[in-house]
């Protein structure tokens, strides 16, 4: 009896042995203790038909050795379908407890690169959002780093000063039109300019006048001829004030031309010792000619009106020194409510800057001194807190333009 059973075992075991890869420990086990169990009960039962089929003989022997035979492939079917569910559990225990590999390191180190990274740049993104303080004050005054002012100082000549009696009193006479006719009060640019200098300054611009003529000859449809610069050199050089007088009832502001008609009659010319010449923008408002390559003098054009004008005052009065301040910064808004920036526009005879550099080598040409405003006092970084309505000057621009010429002309720093 126990050789049928240890015959019936060696299949099982030979099938195990071959599957041995496919079992843990844990399942063989189990197993054996099954066959254990197995083998116990049919021990009882293969006692039990011993004495009944004593007579049998060998028959009977080889009939129990059949049928265990029998029970034992039965069981062999039995034990591989249980190692087959054992080995399904087990299977999924191993995947529930799969250890981690070295690849699954390496993934997890280059997905925390990764976080670092994007945190990196969210951090740097939020830190330029947040930007820093530069100091950057944007009411700073930083004209002087835009453009240098193209100013040209001209000391009066000594020689031309010989028999020319000095009274002691700094004697001033303005030509021009809105930068000195605007305000003739304490707050005016001529008595800024008195106040600063210690001087005595004659206001004797026109308002609403021109430096350059509008047409080739005077008339009455147009007076504002009689009051541009070179009309009004002519007279006060000739001592004949009567174009000018009748042009005064004419005009538009008559009481203005006449305030500044009668000053101008009551200079004592052989006294002054400068005159300073400032007009706005109207010459390039108007679409006035900046000059005639073929005639330097012509007086519809503003080089040639300023070129006759200085060499009229030179001749006449060879003791004056002559100043020019040119225009300052200055937009306006022209009748189609478009606004016009001096500064980019070009009306047909090129943009402001244009005619200041004219004017600057109109000055240097004639020896005399001019001072840039539009890049020295009043730029477009001023021109919201010295300008009214785009180009006339307010008391701040006017101390502006006053303060520079003084530090200029007379050397006077004011704090």
């Amino acid at each position: 009896m126990t050789d049928d059973i240890r015959q019936s075992r060696e299949p099982e075991e030979a099938i195990s042995s071959g599957d041995d890869l496919l079992f843990s420990e844990e399942e063989l086990l189990e197993e054996d203790l099954f066959l254990e169990e197995e083998n116990t009960q049919q021990s009882g039962k293969q006692g039990g038909a011993g004495s009944r089929s004593g007579s049998t003989g060998r028959r009977t022997g080889t009939s129990g050795k059949t049928g265990s035979s029998g029970r034992g492939n039965r069981r062999r079917k039995k034990g591989v379908k249980k190692s087959a569910g054992s080995t399904s559990r087990s299977s999924s225990r191993g995947r529930k407890r799969r250890r981690m590999t070295r690849s699954d390191y390496i993934h997890l180190a280059i997905l925390a690169v990764i976080l670092l990274m994007f945190l990196s740049a969210v951090i740097r993104l939020i830190i330029w959002n947040i930007g820093e303080d530069s100091g950057y004050d944007p009411n700073a005054d930083t004209s002087e780093f835009d453009t240098e002012p193209q100013d040209y100082i001209q000391p009066m000549d000594a020689s031309l000063l010989e028999g020319h009696e000095d009274d002691g009193i700094t004697t001033i006479v303005t030509l021009g039109n809105s930068p000195f006719s605007d305000e003739r009060g304490s707050t005016g640019l001529a008595e800024m300019i008195a106040q600063k200098c210690d001087a005595v300054v004659y206001n004797c611009a026109f308002p609403d006048s021109y430096l350059s003529m509008k047409y080739q000859e005077y008339s009455d449809s147009y007076p504002q001829d009689a009051l541009s610069l070179y009309l009004v050199t002519a007279s006060l050089c000739g001592g004949d004030f009567t174009l000018m007088e009748h042009a005064a009832g004419l005009v538009e502001d008559t009481e203005g031309t006449r305030e500044a008609l009668n000053t101008l009659k009551s200079v004592d010319f052989s006294t002054v010792d400068m005159i300073v010449i400032m007009y706005d923008l109207s010459d390039y408002k108007d679409d006035r000619p900046v000059m005639d390559e073929n005639n330097d003098i012509n007086l519809l054009t503003w080089n040639g009106a300023l070129n006759a004008s200085i060499g009229l005052i030179k001749q006449t009065y060879p003791y004056i020194r002559i100043v020019v301040l040119s225009p300052s910064y200055g937009q306006y808004t022209d009748e189609n409510g478009n606004l016009i920036n001096a500064d980019t526009e070009d009306l047909g005879n090129g943009t402001l800057p244009d005619y200041i550099l004219h004017e600057i080598d109109v000055a240097m040409a004639n020896g005399v001194s001019i001072l840039d405003n539009y890049y020295g006092s009043v730029t477009e970084n001023q021109a919201e807190e010295c300008l009214t309505d785009g180009y006339h000057l307010n008391e701040a621009g006017r101390e502006r333009i006053a303060r520079r010429f003084a530090e200029k002309i007379f050397l006077i720093q004011n704090e």
